[in-house]
């Protein structure tokens, strides 16, 4: 008889990041093209979102929207 583990499996790494701070992160780089990745970070946490700007700098080249 196999032995099965009693409590489900869990995705290995970092849980991805939240799909309303993505959309705000895309929605500024498209409205503020010659904005770079740093200044869409500052401008979040200016609002109450902490985004480092690495995390800004991911989403942006994810989404082929390198700055």
């Amino acid at each position: 008889m196999t032995r099965r583990w009693t409590y489900p499996a869990q995705r290995p790494g970092r849980p991805s990041t939240r799909a309303d701070i993505r959309e705000a992160v895309l929605r500024l780089a498209r409205e503020n093209p010659t904005w770079g990745y740093q200044r869409i970070s500052g401008e979040l946490t200016g609002i109450g979102l902490r985004v480092p700007p690495s995390t800004v700098r991911d989403i942006l080249k994810r989404a082929r929207l390198g700055r």
